[in-house]
C-alpha cells in the first residue's frame, strides 16, 4: 500500500493495479518485472507529471511529439508508484538517483531496477540484488537491424543468423538486440559498449566488459511479451528468477 501522504490521483490508481496483478515486493534474490500499456494511463498524464523529478520533467519537456512526451510521462511516473509501493515510500519522495553512465540506482535500498519503453508499452523491472536491467522492442523494427547486424552481432552471431531465411533473421536480430540491452543495462555501461563486442546466450552466466570492471556478472531471459512486441531481462547472478505482472 501507498502511504497516505500521496494522495496523487494516478498513484492510486496504479497502486491498484498492480495489486490486481498480484505485484508484490521482491523477497531477497527476486526480481517482479510490471509491463504495460501506457496509452489507456495518458488522460492522466498531468496528474503522473506531479511524481517526476525535475531531471525527468525537463527530459518530458523536451520531446516533441505527444505520443513520446506522454508515454515518457506515465512510464517514470508508474515506475516510481511501483517502487513507492516496495519500499512503502511517498513515490514523490522516492531517492531514484543515476550513474554518471545513466544506470538508475537506489542508494541504500539494496535494490536494482530498470525501465524500458517502445511505443506505448513500458516495461518497469524492480529486484532485490545487485543488478538488473530490461528492454523491449516492437516488432517487427522500425529499424533495419539486417543494416546494422556488423555492429551487434559478434562474429559467431553473425554466422548463424546467415543461416537463417529473412523473415526468421528479423526477429532473432531482433530477440538478439534485447538481450544485449538488457545486459549492457544491468552492466551500467548501456551502448558505450559496443554490442558486438560481448555474447549474450539466453540463460548462461555473461561476464562484464572490461568497461564495467566490478560489475556483477549477469544471466539473461527472455520476457513473454504481449504480441508484436520482444523483451530480455537481465539479472545479476545473486537474483535467482523473477515474476512477470501484466497490468
Amino acid at each position: 500500500m501507498l502511504p497516505q501522504t500521496s494522495f496523487s490521483r494516478f498513484a492510486h490508481r496504479v497502486s491498484a493495479a498492480l495489486r490486481a496483478c498480484q505485484f508484490t515486493a521482491p523477497s531477497a534474490g527476486e526480481a517482479r518485472v510490471i509491463v504495460f500499456d501506457s496509452a489507456p494511463w495518458w488522460p492522466l498524464r498531468d496528474d503522473a507529471a506531479g511524481l517526476l523529478c525535475a531531471y525527468e520533467a525537463n527530459r518530458a519537456a523536451r520531446f516533441r511529439h505527444a505520443l513520446d512526451h506522454d508515454t515518457y510521462t506515465v512510464a517514470h511516473a508508474f515506475w516510481r508508484v511501483a517502487l513507492g509501493v516496495v519500499m512503502n515510500a511517498d513515490p514523490a519522495e522516492v531517492e531514484l538517483t543515476r550513474s554518471p553512465n545513466g544506470q538508475p540506482l537506489l542508494p541504500g535500498s539494496g535494490l536494482a531496477t530498470s525501465l524500458s519503453h517502445s511505443g506505448t508499452m513500458v516495461a518497469v523491472a524492480i529486484g532485490r540484488g545487485t543488478a538488473i536491467g530490461v528492454d523491449i522492442e516492437g516488432f517487427p523494427s522500425r529499424t533495419s537491424l539486417h543494416d546494422i547486424a556488423s555492429v551487434l552481432c559478434s562474429r559467431r552471431e553473425a554466422e548463424a543468423m546467415s543461416m537463417l531465411d529473412v523473415g526468421a533473421r528479423s526477429r532473432a536480430l531482433l530477440e538478439l538486440w534485447t538481450r544485449k540491452e538488457a545486459v549492457l543495462k544491468a552492466f551500467g555501461v548501456g551502448l558505450r559498449v559496443p554490442p558486438s563486442t560481448i555474447e549474450v546466450d539466453a540463460g548462461s552466466t555473461i561476464e562484464p566488459p572490461v568497461e564495467a570492471a566490478g560489475a556483477s556478472a549477469c544471466r539473461v531471459f527472455p520476457l513473454a511479451m504481449p504480441v508484436s512486441w520482444l523483451g530480455s531481462l537481465a539479472l545479476s547472478c545473486d537474483i535467482g528468477g523473477y515474476s512477470l505482472h501484466h497490468v
